[in-house]
């Protein structure tokens, strides 16, 4: 859903994981679109923001750093992934854990990539690929758009139906990071804990009773894909629990539902005001 007047979009995604734009590239196409403040947060890494920092200075745009943490656990098959805000990103017990997540999603890719030959696909030339940049942040989006790229599916939601989804004859699971343990890395890493995306957790009745209690410091409350309703819903909480709402279009490229998603959901000028107002209170910084 549309907050008509953004001025910051928390929550954004680069070439540093699954996006489509490289760091500098979002930056110069937030700053075209009129947007004053930019949340960096890719999965599973930190990388892409030094680079978009410094093109944050030239552009006159304000970088938040953040980062999107995949966590789960045992008999979950879908993930809930827990925003950081404000982060350090030199941050020891950070960097540890995302140098373990790197290393686990690499011998997923793979495992993944040979399942596919399996099932008949050339992936000789993904398999090239993953091998070669192992320093990357690689997950199921980067399979399905190369299935896509080479016309093995209509679309890129076919690869995730077909192939990649539990059940499916190319799912691998992945190791769980707890969300208990993603919030406790994000506050020593001096950020802010926020659920990500919650409207579109389908069992959230079930799932909050089991992590409400968790010391998150918010919701993404204004997402893209929230409706009306949803964010009603979430404010009540945020409202109640005395958290902090946030919010951001979780752009990753132009392409499929992404397409002009940046800078169409987020917060206003003063909504960001009295979030960094809150966070203060918190003693979390930013400048």
């Amino acid at each position: 859903m549309k907050n008509k007047t953004v001025f910051a979009d928390l929550h954004v995604h680069s070439t540093a994981s699954d996006g489509l734009l490289s760091p500098v590239q979002l930056v110069q196409k937030s700053a075209g679109i009129g947007l004053s403040v930019l949340g960096i947060t890719d999965h599973d890494t930190i990388d892409g923001i030094k680079p978009a920092r410094a093109e944050c200075s030239a552009c006159s745009l304000k970088l938040v750093p953040g980062i999107e943490l995949s966590c789960g656990w045992e008999g979950r098959d879908s993930s809930v992934h827990v925003l950081g805000l404000f982060i350090d990103e030199d941050s020891p017990e950070l960097l540890t854990l995302l140098e373990s997540q790197k290393e686990s999603r690499y011998h997923r890719a793979l495992k993944i990539v040979s399942l596919l030959a399996k099932e008949g696909f050339d992936v000789s030339e993904l398999q090239s690929q993953f091998e070669n940049s192992r320093d990357k942040v690689l997950g199921r989006p980067h399979i399905a758009r190369f299935l896509m790229d080479k016309g093995y599916i209509k679309d890129f939601q076919e690869a995730f139906d077909r192939y990649l989804s539990r059940g499916k004859p190319a799912y691998v699971p992945k190791d769980h990071v707890l969300p208990e343990e993603g919030i406790r890395i994000i506050h020593a890493a001096g950020g802010i804990a926020i659920l990500a995306h919650p409207g579109l957790i389908p069992d959230w009745d079930r799932v909050w009773a089991k992590i409400g209690d968790m010391p998150w410091d918010g919701i993404e409350t204004y997402y893209s894909e929230h409706k009306n309703s949803d964010i009603e819903r979430f404010k009540k909480i945020v409202a109640k629990r005395n958290m902090l709402a946030t919010g951001g279009s979780d752009y990753h490229g132009d392409y499929g539902k992404h397409i002009d998603r940046l800078g169409q959901a987020g917060l206003s000028e003063q909504q960001f005001a009295e979030l960094l107002e809150k966070c203060s209170k918190r003693g979390v910084s930013f400048s």
